[in-house]
């Protein structure tokens, strides 16, 4: 039997792709500072943690950036704790109790923590958990325990459709209701310069500190706190793809610029 949540997250009652089930989020082994991607499907997931580890090291000179453990979990822990419905609610690390099974009838360990020190420090104890085989899965199952997966739900449909992980010609991929959710702690994936009452998009303002750059070709002016971040750290979305890109400095700010 499938849960009620499988659906607000997967596009079909089955065990996901290997695409999900096998990617890492260990850094490449010629190259530091990225993280490699064999199949297609989970670059959204990828793209987030990797421009939140990039917001930390920027300045730095890329040979010099790495993705280790110790930055890999400082972010996952930001991006669980911006998922909690109100401060002072509890983070909750999710993971199959039979390690690597993601079948839609695995058993989940789901464990909270109210206390936000000892998410953090829990979440540096599993981070080889959250890097191995899987771990962008329980990355994304705790995200969407952490903020509810009815209040993940309500978010989602009230601007578009589920579930977060749409099948696209065979691929998994992610939709930017999943990024939102990871990098700014709502499932509202709206990304755009207006809502769809015409009003102004303002809900990036401050959200996250990465921005986000598309493609002319998707028609949708993105939001203005996306394209001008608080870090010179941009997601790249070319459609069925993100990537990340980034600079070693703030951009200038004059007109035309």
């Amino acid at each position: 039997s499938v849960p009620a949540w499988w659906s607000i997250v997967w596009p079909a009652a089955a065990e996901p792709p290997e695409a999900w089930t096998r990617q890492c989020l260990d850094r490449d082994s010629n190259w530091q500072c990225g993280i490699p991607q064999p199949k297609n499907g989970p670059c959204g997931v990828l793209a987030v943690v990797h421009s939140l580890v990039l917001a930390e090291q920027y300045s730095l000179d890329p040979k010099d950036i790495t993705v280790s453990p110790e930055a890999l979990a400082k972010a996952i822990d930001g991006i669980l704790s911006r998922c909690r419905p109100e401060a002072g609610m509890p983070v909750r690390l999710v993971r199959p109790k039979q390690k690597g099974n993601y079948k839609p009838d695995a058993e989940l360990d789901i464990t909270e923590y109210l206390d936000a020190s000892a998410a953090t420090q829990e979440i540096s104890a599993r981070v080889g958990d959250f890097i191995g085989p899987g771990g962008i899965i329980d990355l994304v199952y705790s995200a969407v325990f952490t903020r509810g997966d009815q209040l993940v739900k309500k978010e989602v449909e009230a601007e578009t459709k589920l579930p977060l992980v749409d099948d696209y010609r065979g691929s998994w991929i992610c939709t930017t209701d999943l990024l939102s959710l990871l990098l700014r702690g709502c499932a509202r994936g709206n990304v755009g310069t207006t809502n769809g009452d015409a009003s102004q998009n303002s809900s990036w303002d401050g959200a996250c500190p990465v921005g986000m750059l598309s493609t002319e070709s998707q028609g949708i002016p993105l939001a203005a706190a996306l394209k001008n971040p608080q870090c010179p750290v941009w997601i790249i979305h070319g459609g069925d793809h993100f990537t990340v890109a980034w600079a070693k400095s703030m951009p200038p700010s004059d007109a035309g610029a």
